[in-house]
């Protein structure tokens, strides 16, 4: 993993970087991405009408309920997807919180064409949902509890949820 604060490195530097350790890069045209992930901007999370049948209706019974939405697509060969659903996932501070949400596992090799829409082109790939539908929040990897409890904590904070009060 190749880490690096956005706006000190260039785009040159990190490609060099990546160059350097034997990978290749490619450009991508910002505008032709099917969503636009990161915290710095948010976009609708889809519902296709297609999709798997316990999807739309956990999404919509959240939307109902007015409560976000963790949707997590991963894979049951991916040792990070493994890794997050149970260490993480599993954790009690974590639980705690995700008590506040509608959560959806989403298993791509089961369901690729949900996977498609949202953009998944690697597992995990978790995707934080306010109550208003829009993508706040998107992990593309493992994380330790902790730190996954601090991003849901903020998530939760954002998205207007009371995370001392559960069930509101």
């Amino acid at each position: 993993m190749i880490r690096f604060e956005t706006g000190a490195t260039s785009a040159e530097a990190l490609r060099k970087v990546i160059h350097d350790t034997g990978f290749t890069t490619e450009a991508v045209d910002p505008s032709k991405l099917a969503i636009k992930p990161g915290k710095s901007s948010t976009w609708a999370a889809p519902l296709p009408e297609s999709g798997p049948a316990f999807f739309r209706e956990q999404f919509l019974a959240a939307r109902k309920q007015g409560k976000p939405i963790i949707v997590d697509f991963w894979a049951t060969w991916c040792g990070p997807c493994v890794q997050l659903k149970k260490v993480t996932f599993g954790d009690d501070a974590v639980k705690e919180l995700l008590a506040q949400c509608e959560v959806i596992f989403v298993d791509v090799d089961e369901y690729e064409k949900l996977g498609s829409v949202y953009g998944v082109s690697a597992v995990p790939d978790v995707f934080l949902i306010d109550r208003n539908g829009q993508v706040l929040d998107r992990l593309q990897n493992f994380e330790p509890p902790k730190e996954f409890a601090v991003r849901l904590k903020a998530f939760l904070d954002a998205d207007g949820t009371d995370s001392a009060d559960e069930g509101t």
